[in-house]
């Protein structure tokens, strides 16, 4: 069986895709006008209340932005240019303070700038196909200070099996199961302190605080 190597500028295609619709951000109005992953964030029990923090697939800033005006000092990375440019224009149209660049998480070479208290897996992780996972994995634990948070917003399969979902013909999506997901997290050096599934009609959405053992 041939392995299918994921398009991951596909994301690229769909922030200009935003863009041009005239959207505030990817998803769509709704989807923009609440910051639910930071709203999820604040419910960690004795969580940094400031420090550094860096969201992987910031997008257009919208929750590096909230985290900056909890007073966090923000760090946002996106494989989209668009997406990038986006989120400093409406940093600076906000006044709020915050660094963004463009990365390829997957790139084995790649050092992120710092190290940092925090890391939000903005809806990241399960854009990240096959053997990718562990790279960036790997990058995130390094990147996280000792004893520093990461916490995961991914889409979630409703049973033990984990699969891709495709778009033109690529796998651009894998909905991991909630096991698996754990034992990755595992492998790749977490301790994972709570997990909340929210219930979905296609696939569940699962949030994991985990800290670096």
């Amino acid at each position: 069986m041939i392995k299918m190597k994921p398009n991951y500028n596909i994301h690229e295609d769909m922030y200009v895709e935003a863009r041009q619709a005239g959207w505030d951000g990817w998803g769509g109005n709704e989807r923009m006008a609440k910051a639910t992953l930071v709203d999820r964030f604040l419910e960690i029990v004795d969580r940094p209340q400031q420090g550094t923090l860096l969201e992987l697939g910031c997008g257009e800033g919208h929750h590096c932005r909230g985290f900056s005006q909890l007073g966090f000092e923000v760090t946002g990375i996106d494989i989209s240019t668009t997406a990038i440019n986006w989120a400093k224009e409406k940093a600076e149209a906000a006044g709020i303070k915050g660094n963004y660049y463009v990365a390829d998480l997957t790139t084995e070479s790649l050092e992120l700038p710092k190290r940092y208290n925090v890391v939000i897996d903005g809806n990241c992780l399960h854009c990240i196909i096959g053997e990718d996972r562990s790279i960036v994995l790997n990058h995130i634990n390094r990147s996280l200070l000792q004893d520093g948070i990461f916490f995961i917003s991914s889409l979630c399969s409703k049973d033990d099996n984990s699969y891709e979902a495709y778009r033109d013909n690529l796998p651009y999506r894998h909905i991991a199961s909630q096991k698996s997901l754990i034992a990755e997290l595992e492998c790749a050096g977490f301790r994972v302190v709570n997990t909340t599934v929210y219930d979905r009609e296609m696939s569940n959405h699962i949030t994991i605080h985990a800290v670096k053992a």
